[in-house]
């Protein structure tokens, strides 16, 4: 169930909301900004670093459909679609392990969403930390 997010997520939050695109590929963590149907708004460069994929190829892709399958059917996608509900906001955090070719990685997965923004800011630590 969404939180409240913390006062640290909540500064995050408004950073990224504020941040310019040159801005957000310098960050250290992954963030994908995600319309509430799941479409990729944006895909920073560091994302595009850890996952190996090409970040401006992976813009008004489907998320869980597309870029992810891994995610769809799983609690993944029903955190984000709790989170994406017409009143839904605030912080959901969990760990999340992604396939990939050639291997799995461990992370940390922040879903955040500002009261009534048609987006949900998609935070990936890489690697989690325990």
């Amino acid at each position: 169930m969404p939180q409240e997010p913390p006062p640290d997520r909540q500064a995050l939050l408004a950073r990224i909301e504020a941040m310019d695109p040159a801005e957000i590929d310098m960050l250290p963590v992954g963030i994908i900004t995600l319309g509430l149907d799941g479409t990729i708004l944006r895909y920073n460069r560091t994302e595009a670093g850890y996952s190996r994929r090409h970040a401006a190829a992976q813009i008004g892709r489907n998320f869980f459909r597309e870029v992810a399958p891994c995610t769809e059917e799983s609690l993944f996608e029903e955190r984000f679609r709790e989170l994406a509900l017409p009143d839904g906001h605030g912080t959901v955090e969990f760990d999340y392990t992604f396939a990939f070719p050639w291997g799995s990685e461990r992370v940390l997965i922040s879903f955040l969403r500002a009261p009534s923004a048609p987006r949900i800011q998609v935070v990936i630590t890489w690697p989690a930390q325990p």
